[in-house]
């Protein structure tokens, strides 16, 4: 079960990544298109799935008492409330904020991947 839960952790994390990296890219331009915000509700469910099979990794695997999936958890959280303000932002004129927090969200959810990619298995 340790096995299954941590190849579909990894790939919805990719999913994951990949959504983000299409909102942040639809979201970045001026006058956004529409499907920047089906790409933020796509970001938001492989990311949720990708959260809740690391959880369950975390307490049916050996990583309960390491710090590697809390501190992972902590910036997977921050990446969403940049995200989510940045998709409130879509509608403003003025894109600098929007890009400000398109950019934060992208340098968390990067650092959540490094963090997570570096702990052996």
């Amino acid at each position: 079960m340790y096995i299954a839960l941590k190849h579909s952790h990894m790939l919805l994390a990719v999913l994951s990544l990949l959504c983000a990296l299409l909102f942040a890219l639809l979201a970045w331009k001026p006058l956004p298109s529409a499907k920047a915000a089906l790409w933020y509700v796509l970001t938001r469910i492989t990311g949720g799935l990708a959260a809740l099979t690391g959880l369950a990794i975390t307490f049916v695997g050996p990583w309960q008492h390491m710090v590697y999936p809390y501190v992972g958890l902590t910036l997977y959280i921050v990446h969403g409330v940049c995200a989510g303000f940045a998709k409130r932002m879509l509608t403003d004129p003025a894109p600098n904020t929007r890009r400000a927090m398109l950019a934060a969200q992208l340098l968390f959810l990067v650092a959540t991947a490094g963090i997570m990619g570096s702990k052996p298995f």
